[in-house]
C-alpha cells in the first residue's frame, strides 16, 4: 500500500530539521563535508528551504484572494441580476415587442456569465432610448446608477478570473519549489546516513530516527543459521 503523500508542512519541516540542525551542529557539519556536503551546499539546501517557504505562504495567499474574489463576484452577481431582472420585468409589462427587440429582452435572460454582461450592458445602454420608461421610474440618473451595477458584475468577474490564475500559478510554483527541496533533502538524508553512521544521536537531530529494534530478518538468523549448521552435521 502506498504511503500517503507528506503535507507542504510536513516537507518543509523535516527540510529545515535536516537542514539547520545540520548546518547548527559543528560535528554534522563536519562528518557530512566529508561526503560532499560542505557547508556550501548545505547553504544551498537552506536556499531550497528559504524558496520553497516562499512559494507555500505565496500558495495560501492566492488561495485566500480567489476565495475573497469569488465571494465579490456572487454578491456583484445578485445586484446585477436584480437590477436586469426589475428593468426587464417592467419594459415587458410596457412596451412594445419591437422596443423589447431594441433592449435585447425579446427572448430569455442569458444563464453563461459573459453572455449576461453583454445583454446587461445593451439593456441598460438601449433604455435611454425608450422615453416611455420614464414613466415607469426608469430616468436617465436611475438607468446609469443600475448600469453601474452590470458594471460592477463585470469588473469583479474580471478580478476573480486573475486572482483564479495567479492561484494557480501558485500552486503550480509552490509543487515546483517542494519538488525542488524534497530532491535535495532526500539526496542528503541517504549521504548523513552514512557519514553518521552509528552516531544515533547525531542521526535524529536531522530527523532520521535510528532503528532499535531488530529487522524481522535479523531475529530469524539466528535459527537459520543453526539450521543450517544441523543440515551439515
Amino acid at each position: 500500500m502506498a504511503r500517503p503523500k507528506a503535507s507542504a508542512a510536513q516537507q518543509l519541516n523535516a527540510a529545515q530539521l535536516a537542514i539547520a540542525n545540520s548546518l547548527a551542529d559543528p560535528e554534522i557539519k563536519a562528518a557530512v563535508a566529508q561526503f560532499g556536503y560542505p557547508t556550501a551546499k548545505l547553504n544551498k539546501g537552506k536556499s531550497l528551504y528559504e524558496a520553497a517557504l516562499a512559494a507555500v505562504n505565496a500558495q495560501k495567499s492566492g488561495k485566500g484572494t480567489q476565495k475573497d474574489t469569488t465571494a465579490q463576484l456572487k454578491a456583484a452577481l445578485i445586484d446585477a441580476r436584480d437590477a436586469y431582472q426589475a428593468l426587464a420585468k417592467v419594459a415587458r409589462a410596457a412596451l412594445s415587442k419591437e422596443d423589447l427587440t431594441t433592449l435585447g429582452i425579446a427572448g430569455k435572460e442569458p444563464r453563461s456569465t459573459a453572455a449576461f454582461i453583454q445583454a446587461g450592458y445593451t439593456l441598460f445602454d438601449n433604455a435611454g432610448e425608450v422615453a416611455a420608461l420614464a414613466d415607469f421610474g426608469y430616468d436617465a440618473d436611475r438607468l446609469t446608477a443600475e448600469r453601474a451595477k452590470i458594471e460592477a458584475y463585470d469588473q469583479a468577474n474580471q478580478t476573480q478570473e486573475m486572482a483564479k490564475g495567479s492561484a494557480q500559478q501558485a500552486t503550480q510554483d509552490q509543487d515546483a519549489a517542494l519538488a525542488a527541496l524534497s530532491d535535495w533533502v532526500a539526496q542528503y538524508v541517504k549521504i548523513a546516513k552514512v557519514a553518521l553512521r552509528g552516531k544515533k544521536q547525531l542521526l535524529e537531530k536531522i530527523g532520521v530516527i535510528a532503528r532499535t529494534t531488530k529487522t524481522a530478518a535479523q531475529r530469524a538468523a539466528p535459527k537459520k543459521a543453526a539450521a543450517t549448521r544441523a543440515a551439515k552435521k
